[in-house]
This record gives C-alpha cells, sequence and structure tokens, in this order.
C-alpha cells in the first residue's frame, strides 16, 4: 500500500514537473479571466451607444451589415464592423444581456494574455514566457478595455495572432506565412481602423531586417503584403460607400455620409491633432466633473484633471483625461496609472539587450527583440504627443510592456549572476527606478500611501538585500525569491490599479482604472449608461410605447444617448438623427416634414443642448410647428423634462406633430 501510494506520489510529481508551464500559465489565464470578467453584470450593458446597436443590428441583416444604431437602419455607429459583429453574434447565442455583449471583450483580453506567453516563451524561454503573460493580465487598461463594449482588446488578439504569423515566415521562409500575418492586420483595421496600423512599422521593418530572402524579394513580398492588408482593410469600406446612400444607414461622426471620411477625419486626424473635425464638430455639453478633478474625500487625490470628462466639446476632445503633449506625459499625467508602471523596467530591458548586431547572423530572437521594441517605441511616440484619446486606449501598450519586462528581467538576472560588466547592475537600478517612481505616484493618493507604499517599498528592500546577499554567494533558490519581490514590488500598484474596475463601475464611455473609482460606488452608475438591466422603462418611455403606431418612429431627438435607452428596453425604432455627437446631417427640415406628413415622426425630444450648426433649423421648425406636451402627462416635471435621456443628457423637452386632442 505505502508502495503503491509512493509510486502515485513521484507520478504526480513527475507531472508536475514535466507540465509545471502549463499549469502556471493556467492560473495566469484563469486569473486574467477573473479581472476580465469576474462581476460584470454589475456593468449593466455598458456603454448603451454600442449596446443600443447591437440590439438594433440582431433585428435584421441589413442592420447587422451596416452597423445600424437605431432598429429603422437610419444610422450607423462610429465603428467597423468586425468587433460588433462578435457582440452581435454572442448577442444571438446566449440572448440579449450586458454580459453576452462583453464576453468578446473579455476572452480576446484572456486570449492575448495566452498569445503574449506563446511568442515570448518561443524565442526567450518559458519564464519571461509566464511573467510576460503575468503582467499582462494585470495591466490596468487592459482590464478596462477587457470590461467594456469598446472593440481594443478584439484588435489586440488579432494583431498578436498576426505576428505569431510574421514570426513564423521569418523562421521557415514561406510567404504564406506572411500573407496570413497582412490579412490579420487587415481584420484588425476592420475592428478599430486606423489603430491597427500603428503596429506596421514594427511589422515591415522586422520582416525587412529578419526575413532570410533576398532584399529584392523582401520587397516584392512586402509589396504583395501591403495589398493584401489594404484589399481586406478597405473592402467593407467601400462595400457600404459605394451603396445607394438614401438605402443604408447614414455614417454617424462623418461630414458627407462616407466611412472614408470618417476613417479620414473622426477616426483619423483628430485623434492626432485633438481637433474635433467633421462629425465631431460641434461635440455636445460639458460633463459633470466625476472624471476630472475629483470632488469627495476619496478622490481628492491622485493627479489633477480638469473635471471635463462628460461628453466631448468641440476642440481638444478628451485632452482633460491625458495631459499635455510632451516625452514624459506617460509619466506626469493620470495616464502613469492606465499603463505606465513598468514602462521604466521595460526601457531598461531593452537597455540590457543592447549590443552590436552582426546583420550576417541575425537570428529570430533578436527579430523578437526588436519588434517589442518598435512596437513600444510606436506607441510610445504617438501616446506621447496625440491630441486626442481616452485612457484605455493605452491597453495597446500593454503586449509590449509585459513582453519586455519579461524578456528584460530573466535577462537582467542572468548578467547579474555572471557580472557581466556594467550590465551586471542594471538589475538592482532598474528596480530602484521603477518602484521610486511608483511610490512618487501612489503618494498622491492619501488613502494608499499608508498600506501600499510599504508594499512597494518593503518588498523592494527586501530584494535589494537578497541581490546583495546572492552576489556573495549565489543559489538558485534566493534568485527566485528575489524574482518573486521583485515583481510583488513593483506590481502592487499596477495589481491594485487593476481591481479597481473589477470592483467598481467606472464611466463606459471613457472608462479608466484607479482609487478614483471608489467615489462614485453608491451614486449610480457613471454618465453614458451603464445602468442596471433591470432599470427599465421610465414614465416617458411608457408614454412613448403606449402611443407607439407601427411604421413609425417612437421617437426623434438629435443624440444618440437621448434614445439608446429606448432601443435598448422596447426594440422599437428611435431615431437619434444627429447621432454619437448630435452634429450627423441625416435629417433635414423638408425630409422632417415628408416624415411628418408620412405619418412616421409623431413624437420629437428637443434636448437641453438642441440642435448644433444646421440641426438648429430642426429644433426651430419643431418648435414652431409641433406640440409642446406638458410633463404632468408623463409623469414628469417642468424642471426636467427629458426624464429618459442618456444619463449625461440635459434637460429637454418633448413634442408631437399633430396631436389628437
Amino acid at each position: 500500500m505505502k508502495h503503491e501510494i509512493s509510486n502515485n506520489d513521484n507520478k504526480f510529481l513527475l507531472f508536475i514537473n514535466k507540465n509545471w508551464h502549463i499549469i502556471t500559465l493556467t492560473f495566469i489565464a484563469m486569473l486574467s479571466f477573473f479581472f476580465n470578467f469576474y462581476a460584470i453584470s454589475k456593468y449593466g450593458y455598458g456603454n448603451e451607444y454600442y449596446a443600443a446597436a447591437i440590439k438594433s443590428m440582431t433585428q435584421s441583416f441589413k442592420n447587422f451589415f451596416f452597423l445600424s444604431f437605431d432598429p429603422s437602419g437610419m444610422v450607423s455607429i462610429d465603428k467597423p464592423p468586425v468587433g460588433f459583429w462578435m457582440q452581435a453574434i454572442s448577442v444571438l447565442i446566449f440572448g440579449y444581456h450586458g454580459w453576452a455583449m462583453l464576453l468578446p471583450q473579455a476572452l480576446a483580453g484572456t486570449g492575448s494574455c495566452i498569445m503574449v506567453y506563446i511568442l515570448v516563451s518561443k524565442y526567450f524561454g518559458r519564464p519571461s514566457g509566464l511573467i510576460s503573460a503575468f503582467i499582462f493580465s494585470f495591466t490596468p487598461s487592459v482590464v478596462v478595455a477587457s470590461r467594456n463594449n469598446t472593440i481594443d482588446m478584439q484588435l489586440i488578439f488579432v494583431l498578436l495572432i498576426a505576428a505569431w504569423f510574421l514570426f513564423k515566415s521569418i523562421e521557415n521562409g514561406k510567404k504564406r506565412d506572411l500573407f496570413i500575418a497582412g490579412a490579420l492586420i487587415g481584420l484588425g483595421f476592420n475592428i478599430k481602423m486606423l489603430q491597427a496600423y500603428t503596429v506596421l512599422p514594427a511589422f515591415a521593418l522586422v520582416y525587412l531586417m529578419f526575413a532570410k530572402e533576398k532584399l529584392v524579394k523582401k520587397f516584392i513580398n512586402g509589396i504583395i503584403t501591403m495589398v493584401i492588408v489594404l484589399v481586406i482593410s478597405f473592402a467593407w469600406v467601400f462595400a457600404v460607400d459605394l451603396y445607394p446612400s438614401d438605402s443604408r444607414p447614414y455614417v454617424d461622426s462623418s461630414t458627407n455620409n462616407t466611412v472614408m471620411e470618417l476613417i479620414v477625419g473622426h477616426n483619423g486626424l483628430e485623434r492626432i491633432y485633438g481637433q474635433s473635425q467633421g462629425g465631431g464638430q460641434q461635440g455636445g455639453h460639458q460633463g459633470d466633473g466625476q472624471q476630472g478633478r475629483p470632488q469627495d474625500d476619496v478622490q481628492q487625490d491622485g493627479p489633477q484633471g480638469d473635471g471635463q470628462q462628460g461628453r466631448p466639446q468641440g476642440g481638444g476632445m478628451g485632452s482633460g483625461e491625458i495631459g499635455t503633449a510632451s516625452i514624459v506625459r506617460l509619466w506626469t499625467s493620470n495616464l502613469y496609472g492606465q499603463a505606465s508602471w513598468l514602462l521604466t523596467f521595460a526601457a531598461f530591458s531593452i537597455l540590457i539587450f543592447i549590443r552590436k548586431f552582426n546583420m550576417r547572423d541575425l537570428t529570430v530572437k533578436q527579430s523578437m527583440l526588436t519588434f517589442w521594441t518598435l512596437w513600444l517605441g510606436t506607441m510610445f511616440t504617438f501616446f506621447s504627443f496625440a491630441g486626442f484619446y481616452h485612457r484605455y486606449y493605452l491597453c495597446m501598450f500593454g503586449p509590449a510592456i509585459a513582453a519586455l519586462c519579461g524578456i528584460g528581467l530573466v535577462k537582467m538576472f542572468e548578467e547579474f549572476k555572471n557580472k557581466n560588466g556594467i550590465k551586471q547592475f542594471i538589475l538592482p537600478i532598474s528596480l530602484i527606478t521603477t518602484i521610486g517612481i511608483e511610490i512618487k505616484y501612489v503618494w498622491t493618493y492619501s488613502q494608499l500611501k499608508s498600506w501600499l507604499v510599504p508594499i512597494i517599498a518593503v518588498a523592494g528592500v527586501i530584494s535589494l538585500a537578497l541581490m546583495i546577499l546572492n552576489y556573495i554567494r549565489p543559489k538558485k533558490l534566493i534568485t527566485l525569491i528575489i524574482g518573486a519581490f521583485m515583481l510583488i514590488s513593483m506590481g502592487a500598484a499596477p495589481f491594485y490599479w487593476a481591481l479597481t474596475p473589477v470592483m467598481y463601475v467606472p464611466n463606459s464611455t471613457m472608462p479608466y482604472a484607479g482609487p478614483e473609482l471608489a467615489s462614485q460606488s453608491g451614486k449610480g452608475m457613471p454618465q453614458s449608461g451603464s445602468l442596471s438591466e433591470n432599470n427599465k422603462s421610465s414614465n416617458l418611455e411608457q408614454y412613448l410605447v403606449n402611443n407607439y403606431k407601427e411604421g413609425s418612429f417612437l421617437v426623434v431627438s438629435s443624440r444618440a444617448d437621448d434614445v439608446a435607452q429606448f432601443i435598448m428596453d422596447t426594440g422599437l425604432p428611435a431615431y437619434a438623427y444627429g447621432g454619437f455627437l448630435g452634429s450627423d446631417n441625416s435629417l433635414t427640415v423638408d425630409k422632417l416634414k415628408e416624415y411628418v406628413s408620412e405619418g412616421k415622426i409623431t413624437y420629437f425630444l428637443v434636448s437641453g443642448d438642441g440642435g448644433m450648426g444646421g440641426n438648429s433649423e430642426l429644433t426651430s421648425y419643431v418648435k414652431e410647428n409641433a406640440t409642446l406636451i406638458a410633463p404632468s402627462e408623463y409623469g414628469g416635471s417642468s424642471s426636467n423634462q427629458n426624464q429618459k435621456g442618456g444619463p449625461g443628457s440635459q434637460s429637454g423637452s418633448l413634442y408631437c406633430f399633430n396631436k389628437v386632442s
């Protein structure tokens, strides 16, 4: 009996010894999915703008293909299709639930974590791969994006698979794999447009530098690959733009009802220069400040914002949450807490590998290191100087920072162990520098410095003390303990930041991670509609439903957030003619008259911000030719007539055409 137990123990130990990396990766993947999906139901439907679109997309194939915001197919959303197709398919499978819409992002986040391991471990070993995957799993902006309707994590997952095919082509010399990588980048474009192209410099330069073919052949293959990228990228774009414009939804946030202009304008140049052009030029009313400089005791800490995190206005949209453009922006603004915790350590990781390359004897390992360095450099340049983006966009930093830190940490220990010149000191220097910056940042939060700073500092001091001991008498066990304490010291703060969107619900339009989220707990859901699935129709909504006539619009309003909840609750055709920002030109006065005469428009909700630009003519016409409905008729009050506009909306008034008394 004892002999059998002993044999079983030996088999178990052999199994653990043989599969330790798979077991560890499984736990890391489980941790990642916990961050990405735990308690996701309290997020409700997430961003109502996207949630309403998913409701509409599941009602007809035409709405599905064109990404219609409303069930009647009047206006699309201002994004490419693939990411939202995945959400719509998930809803068709599991039903219209918030968690079903958020599931594709959560899975993509965990899938990306596994892909980081696969890419790094193949060329730099399992320890580097596991460390990289672990760091990626608790990158705050990665967690935020994985728990939101936004489709950034789906893009990252596709780009990481593309990277795998890139290195496969470099390794085996098969152009087929390179073409697949290009096709996947094109697919990525159909997830988040030009954001997918930010990795092109890394892909192109690494292929040209490290592929084994002759230079002429590499250029030919590269040109063919770019053709594949462009064909797949713009296939849906041309399908929409060449389709008769009066038979499809108006392209939201565009100036001329084309996806091409949306790519160049609202989703292109505006991101670089921070100027609201085209569809976004009249951005709407200011928010309530809940995401800028905090209002209560819990929030009176941290890097200062400007309190303008409501609906974007014309001009530098989102500038308040990203700080001033500069080379140190990622360390000094409130961007630091989203992805920059280990950016300094990643820079030291690049430094540890600096040496002369023998251009005649380049390795795939060197190509991988170059790839992550270029990815990091491209993202660093964009996020340091771009005029407009949201904090969760920094999830694009995640793969490169995580990979370089995992690769660099193992290399630093190797140089330290071998006492290799000046490089042996990079390990302690990188640790001291990284935790020094972290402590400086965390110190600005009074509620954290009493417990989080000691964790960072004590773990760091223990690491340094053990380094000295290990330098004198090297032992493998001590090396492992040093590594563990270093990860605790450098990872405690970002780990806590990653937990905050799990514990609390961030703003669904401009989500971020950080202790500031605690102040929103118990104050209702954040603006832009992270409402409970059980928070159904208001009095106004019920009034509109009771008076709805088939073949007409439930209600018409200028802004998407005025009608999104109506669509989500009822599935009826509520029409936001101004789109997301309220400035689209999908409806004219003449068209309004036609719809009214045909009985398609009866109720018109005029928001407090009224019409923007040309839409002011519509507002004037409505006020002059329709009857104002007394709020008492639907249980409202004169002080807040718009009972059901988006949570960020200002007060509004309900008008009725051809009201029957």
